[in-house]
This record gives structure tokens, C-alpha cells and sequence, in this order.
């Protein structure tokens, strides 16, 4: 009988020593909704749109702000939402970046990935998956400013472009959920 207790005193003491360092994975998004893709006036070339992100906007985050302990970059959907009248280029090359701060040099941005030949059509999508590097990104503007941005650059076919796009940045949160 008392070899019985025993077992069971040391199972419930791994179980809850177990709940007290649990990690909990959080999936969340960021959409950046409406960023206008024109090209410049006369040219195949796409200026460079930043999209400022602010950690602090989302509840996944300041909800577990000094618990977590990793901030992940699962992927990123880039998505034609609407195509202007003015719009007659077929297809974008370009790349997505991140960067620390907006008067940081281009040389300093983290690859998130390119776009080769994508269709400038409404509807249209292209996911670009997460690198450990991104995590790192996220992490270190977390733990830091709380903020960083999405730059689009890029070129056309021909013609003109005129559309709006929505960046999906889909990210995942590991926080310790402090049980005990």
C-alpha cells in the first residue's frame, strides 16, 4: 500500500511539474489590408511600399507579452484584392523584406521571399514560407521597438500597374503559460 502512494505521489508530481513549464503555441495573423502596387509614372518599376507593423496592435501579443518566448513567421499570403481601371500590366517580379526602421538602407532588410511572374489578376495568391532568420527578425523588433515594416519593390511586364493587394503575415507565439 504504501509502495501504491508513493507511485502516485511521484506521478502527480511530474504532471504538475509538467503544467508549471508548459509552452503553449499561439496562432494569429497580421493583415495588412489595401496596399496599393502602382508602378511609377512612365516606367516598368514599382516604387517601394512600406507597411508599418506594430506588434502592439495585436491581443495575441500584449495579452502574453512577458511570457513569451518565441515569435515565429509561419508564412506570408500575398493576394490580389482588386484590380484598378488603369491596370494593364499581367505580371509582377519583386521581392517582400522586412525592415527594422523605415530610415534603414534597403541593404540592411531581411528577405521574405519574391514574387517571379505573378499574376496581377483579383483573386490571385502567393504564399511565401517563414525562415529561422525571420523568427530571429520578429523575436529581436518583440523584444525591442515592437514594431518594424513589410516593404514591397518590385517591376512589370508592361504597361501600368494598378492594383491593391492584402499581405497576410501569419506568425505564431510560444509563451510560457505560467500555470504555477
Amino acid at each position: 500500500m504504501t509502495r501504491r502512494i508513493a507511485t502516485r505521489t511521484t506521478l502527480v508530481t511530474l504532471g504538475l511539474a509538467t503544467l508549471a513549464a508548459c509552452i503553449v503555441n499561439l496562432s494569429f495573423a497580421m493583415d495588412k489590408p489595401m496596399v496599393a502596387i502602382k508602378s511609377d509614372a512612365g516606367t516598368t518599376n514599382i516604387g517601394e511600399q512600406k507597411i508599418l507593423v506594430d506588434l502592439g496592435e495585436y491581443p495575441e501579443i500584449t495579452e502574453h507579452k512577458g511570457n513569451i518566448k518565441s515569435l515565429d513567421l509561419d508564412f506570408v499570403d500575398v493576394t490580389i484584392t482588386g484590380v484598378g481601371s488603369g491596370n494593364t500590366a499581367s505580371t509582377v517580379n519583386g521581392k517582400v523584406t522586412l525592415r527594422k526602421n523605415l530610415t534603414d538602407p534597403a541593404s540592411a532588410d531581411i528577405a521574405v521571399g519574391t514574387l517571379t511572374a505573378f499574376q496581377l489578376q483579383q483573386g490571385k495568391t502567393v504564399r511565401i514560407n517563414g525562415t529561422p532568420q525571420l523568427d530571429q527578425f520578429l523575436f529581436e523588433q518583440l523584444q525591442n521597438a515592437g514594431k518594424f515594416y513589410v516593404v514591397v519593390s518590385g517591376s512589370i511586364d508592361h504597361g501600368a500597374a494598378d492594383v491593391v493587394a492584402d499581405l497576410n503575415l501569419h506568425a505564431s507565439i510560444g509563451y510560457d503559460a505560467g500555470i504555477f
